[in-house]
């Protein structure tokens, strides 16, 4: 995020720096115009060197705002594998350490019927595995809501890379007063128009990669917690099956 704030003075810099440069050969401008024809010097003026250093600074913007998002985007993705990974981990060893202990009390009872007439393998495996599904569901539920919450987060992102990416051309328009009047921006020409917008622009962007930030932690922390209270409800479940399964192959030995 410090990248991306630093984003508005790296462009105020480079524009000084131009501004200074074509100050400095203004005389000599103004000499070779003078031999040539005012419609062309009015157009290498307006649209040359100026428009030039504002593309220059809106790319330089974009470009270390879409590194930023892809930074943003490959955070988010890595810590969702992370929680998924973990409850996938957590529901396997559980099924195996269970099924273990299935697999052996179905032999003993398919051998003996009459220890329990009542036993069906796949009724009692589909009862463990929604058991178990419960011990996880508060998670399960963590981890759709970070999907939406993410994808919003980077949407957020990217949404102002784009404006910064279309900046230069809304401030050419002859429109650019309509368009910028929801950003709350005012201006003299479309110069001090796009050195505004970057700064409104910049601004919105910190603040949606510091709300993307906190979205990331706290993930984490809730992840954390939640994975700890599905293991705790997991290992109950799983010394209760297997108990009463070694209580099953008990009675029928």
């Amino acid at each position: 995020m410090g990248r991306t704030i630093q984003i508005l003075s790296v462009l105020l810099l480079t524009w000084a720096y131009t501004q200074a440069q074509i100050d400095s050969n203004t005389n000599s401008i103004a000499e070779t115009t003078e031999t040539v024809d005012s419609t062309e010097t009015t157009e290498t003026t307006e649209y040359g060197p100026i428009n030039m250093v504002v593309d220059q600074l809106s790319n330089m913007a974009v470009n270390i705002s879409d590194q930023t998002s892809t930074q943003l985007q490959a955070n988010i993705e890595r810590t969702l594998t992370s929680i998924l990974d973990d409850l996938e981990e957590l529901t396997t060893n559980a099924m195996a350490e269970m099924s273990i202990a299935i697999d052996d009390t179905n032999q003993v009872l398919l051998g003996n019927p009459e220890c329990n007439a009542a036993w069906n393998l796949q009724d009692f495996t589909l009862n463990v595995t929604d058991e178990l599904r419960g011990c996880t569901e508060q998670l399960s539920n963590m981890i759709a809501t970070y999907r939406g919450e993410g994808q919003q987060a980077l949407a957020n992102v990217q949404s102002f890379v784009q404006q910064m990416a279309q900046l230069p051309i809304v401030c050419q328009s002859q429109q650019m007063g309509v368009a910028l009047a929801p950003m709350g921006i005012s201006f003299d020409n479309s110069n001090s128009c796009f050195l505004r917008g970057i700064a409104v622009i910049n601004q919105g962007l910190a603040e949606a990669m510091h709300n993307a930030s906190l979205l990331l932690v706290r993930t984490r922390r809730l992840a954390q917690n939640e994975l700890a209270r599905s293991q705790q409800c997991s290992n109950a479940l799983v010394a209760q099956v297997t108990e009463y399964l070694r209580v099953q192959r008990a009675n029928c030995s």
